[in-house]
């Protein structure tokens, strides 16, 4: 056996090291991540203290429980430190090569990725890191895991961080032991617990002298203001720790009441009073889920807090990723795919007396009277009544515009506060026909004339009729909305 195998052996049959194996080994139970370490483990090596004594306790956890499962431990340079960076590749590579584990690197120009895709360095690296681990999985069929040296003390930092960014339950939870395929066994082990056991072992690793400056956020929490948290706690990191542990608790109940009434009570419409009646804090655990199904993407908390101001409405459309609106329409929510504008919009049509066919539409407006039974080959027809004077005077169809208001009954009526009132959803409005004479908006289908457009004489006035082949949508009685062909 080598000195390096002997020693980490050592370090972990010692009080202290043991105390530390025994709780890492407690978490991988505890959090189930044996089937995933059998699957085959890829270990992102650094070179620095976490991630050596990651791959340490998986060696000797390796050994004692006598198991096959293979190890790759996976050095990424990012190109950001020149030789110091050289140096904790080389490091990397004869700290896995003394264990007899397989080994990897891979160089990527950090700087330039970060300059091209407009992020920080810190973000850029991650996405770098990841990246290569999931290629170098693609290539592997025994290996299906990914493990990374997270520490108690770096969860303790992440829910710092979270808590100043005003983070809801989620960002309190602090970073999770388990994520898909990436597991974090030493997630309970704090930083100085891990430095001090290194040290007494003399356990080799190497130091990123970037972690000592405190430019970067997190490296000012970690270095400035986590200490004083020393002054007031004799232990934070267990303190934050036991709180974020506490919380994923009651994450994952709160989780599986949303599960337990979706699976109830959604299947492609859900109706919205039944998700007004849930408690804030389940609607947006239901929201989150629901929008994750239907997009891949799960929400931030503003689409979430704007989502349920929206429900108390029974009409409205909000925007998803990608191809996706979240609809409710008459009190049904459902998921469906964006539609493009009505293409005629801005279009004027001028109508004649007689038979007026509006391109593109099913609809056919005929002003003045007409034979009851060609009615007959519509589905639904309304009526209206206007003096002939203001018809001879020319008049025109169009579709409703946003700002779109005209009197009638002594009034001004903005459109879109009467399609409110009518509960006429959002999707429908741009299709209803406005029809306008030179004066102005004249009326729209299933709403009054405007003031004195009708004559008190009867016999002066013309009807005009909307019918159109489509049958109506909803129940409402006002012409709700004309469908394309």
């Amino acid at each position: 056996m080598c000195r390096l195998s002997k020693s980490i052996e050592e370090m972990f049959a010692s009080q202290h090291g043991g105390e530390l194996y025994n709780r890492v080994e407690a978490t991988i139970i505890k959090e189930n991540m044996t089937p995933h370490i059998n699957n085959g483990m890829l270990i992102g090596l650094s070179g620095g203290a976490d991630s050596v004594f990651l791959l340490s306790f998986l060696a000797e956890y390796k050994r004692r429980n006598e198991l096959s499962f293979p190890i790759l431990a996976v050095h990424v340079n990012h190109c950001i430190r020149g030789d110091e960076a050289s140096r904790d590749e080389e490091f990397s590579r004869s700290f896995a090569s003394s264990l007899g584990i397989e080994f990897e690197s891979h160089s990527i120009d950090v700087p330039t990725l970060s300059d091209e895709l407009g992020i920080g360095l810190e973000e850029a690296a991650r996405n770098a890191r990841y990246s290569v681990f999931r290629e170098i999985l693609r290539g592997r069929n025994d290996i299906s895991t990914i493990a990374v040296a997270h520490n108690a003390s770096d969860n303790a930092e992440t829910v710092l961080m979270n808590i100043l960014r005003g983070a809801g339950l989620n960002g309190v939870c602090g970073i999770k032991p388990i994520r898909q395929n990436i597991i974090r066994p030493i997630i309970s082990v704090s930083k100085s617990e891990i430095l001090n056991t290194l040290g007494e072992f003399n356990i080799p690793y190497v130091t990123d002298s970037t972690n000592l400056s405190s430019d970067y956020s997190r490296n000012y929490v970690r270095n400035e203001i986590m200490p004083l948290f020393e002054r007031i706690s004799s232990a934070p990191v267990s303190a934050f720790n036991r709180m974020s542990a506490n919380l994923r608790s009651d994450l994952e109940y709160m989780t599986s009441v949303a599960k337990d009434f979706i699976n109830k009570e959604c299947s492609d419409r859900i109706e919205a009073h039944k998700l007004r009646d849930l408690h804030p804090a389940i609607l947006s655990k239901v929201l989150s889920l629901l929008i994750h199904d239907n997009t891949a993407e799960f929400p931030e908390e503003k689409h979430i807090l704007a989502l349920q101001k929206l429900l108390l409405s029974d009409n409205f459309s909000y925007s998803l990723t990608g191809d996706r609106n979240f609809v409710c329409e008459r009190g049904i929510c459902a998921f469906k795919d964006k539609i493009s504008k009505n293409t005629l919009n801005g279009q004027i049509f001028s109508l004649n007396k007689g038979e007026n066919k509006i391109s593109g539409t099913n609809l056919t407006v005929f002003i003045g009277e007409i034979d009851k039974t060609s009615l007959n080959v519509y589905n639904f027809s309304i009526q209206a009544q206007i003096s002939s004077d203001i018809i001879d005077k020319g008049l025109t169809l169009r579709f409703k515009s946003d700002g779109d208001s005209y009197k009638y009954g002594g009034m001004t009526h903005k459109l879109k506060k009467v399609f409110n009132d009518r509960n006429i959803p959002a999707s429908e409005r741009e299709y209803i026909p406005v029809i306008s004479d030179p004066s102005g908006i004249l009326l729209v289908p299933g709403m009054s004339e405007r003031d004195g457009a009708k004559d008190s004489n009867k016999d002066k006035n013309i009807t005009i009729t909307f019918a159109y082949a489509t049958p109506k949508v909803g129940e409402t009685k006002v012409f709700t909305a004309l469908l394309r062909k």
